[in-house]
């Protein structure tokens, strides 16, 4: 895995309109359109649900602006190697990010220390973003003033979009890899999954050493302009649960927690009783492919108890004809 602290840049400098259209294949003209039009291709994303229960706004894109914000992020994001720290919202093959290997850092650690950023998409400007392609990226003022302008929307970095997940990931840049440095250097380890951070110690330490990380982090956040949300503030120690992204870390591997387990359990039988009189409605059709995918998440931490749920599943599983119609999307695409 790379141990750069620092995000290195793989692509030259960017200093003109003709420059960035040709990257982005399409035309100066449609280039300045888009730049200034950016509302007229918005629109909304599918509402979620926080853990809490709360609705989280999502945002979208047409089909026009979409395609932009797809050559964006291939041909020029990714032109980038990303710190070792920064773990979500990045495709990275090579050095593969997720919330798995997020909690993976922390497994096994006698203290963990959680904080998360409070309203971290909103809280990421205009001004942010057009910080990391000038400074980060070193285009020109032009350049990056128009990157910007095309991957915010009413000066905010829109959750959704295909460019945000890497930009969130550069937000805090130019502060982060000296904060990595510092607790690096007394032995603690890491990481962020976008809007989650996390700290963790392979001995105990006291009251002092809790402060030091805690202010350090607060230290970073604060002069960029974000501020860590109180409530997710936790400390906790291996003689209780430690959980980083709804992960276990108590033991050498994350694992799902048990709770979680049996609810995806008891889902699994529901499917086996509506089978008989439902199981070829549309609407357990989708119930099915809801479930399955919640099984394969357990058997990806837990492979025998996962296997035993897919076979269930799969005695249950929705006539063919319904699949047929996602099979021919894939190929399509």
């Amino acid at each position: 895995m790379l141990r750069d602290r620092y995000p290195k840049v793989k692509i030259p400098s960017i200093s003109n309109t003709s420059s960035l259209a040709s990257i982005l294949s399409i035309s100066e003209d449609e280039l300045s359109y888009f730049t200034e039009h950016v509302d007229e291709y918005y629109k909304s994303g599918k509402l979620l649900k926080k853990k809490n229960g709360d609705p989280r706004l999502t945002h979208d894109a047409k089909p026009a602006l979409k395609q932009v914000h797809e050559r964006i992020k291939n041909r020029i994001l990714k032109k980038l190697d990303y710190p070792y720290y920064m773990l979500g919202g990045i495709s990275d093959p090579e050095n593969p990010r997720s919330c798995k290997t997020h909690a993976s850092i922390h497994c096994g650690k006698k203290i963990l220390i959680s904080e998360d950023i409070s309203n971290f998409y909103p809280n990421t400007s205009n001004e942010v973003v057009k910080n990391i392609w000038k400074q980060c990226f070193h285009f020109t003022e032009s350049i990056s003033d128009i990157l910007a302008k095309l991957t915010t929307y009413n000066g905010e970095l829109p959750q959704g979009w295909k460019t945000s997940g890497y930009l969130a990931n550069l937000a805090l840049w130019n502060r982060e890899p000296e904060l990595v440095k510092t607790l690096e250097e007394k032995e603690f380890s890491y990481s962020r999954f976008i809007d989650d951070i996390t700290v963790s110690s392979p001995f105990f330490i006291n009251d002092k050493d809790k402060h030091f990380i805690i202010s350090n982090i607060y230290g970073m956040l604060l002069p960029c302009g974000y501020s860590p949300k109180r409530a997710k503030h936790d400390i906790s120690s291996r003689e209780k649960p430690m959980v980083v992204t709804s992960l276990n870390v108590n033991t050498k591997k994350p694992t799902i927690p048990k709770r979680q387990r049996n609810n995806i359990r008891a889902m699994v039988f529901q499917m086996e009783r509506k089978h008989a009189s439902q199981g070829r409605s549309h609407s357990y059709y989708k119930e099915w492919l809801s479930t399955y995918g919640k099984v394969n998440r357990i058997k990806s931490f837990h492979e025998s108890e996962g296997e035993d749920l897919q076979i269930r599943m799969r005695l249950v599983k929705p006539p063919k004809h319904f699949f047929q119609g996602k099979t021919k999307q894939k190929k399509a695409k």
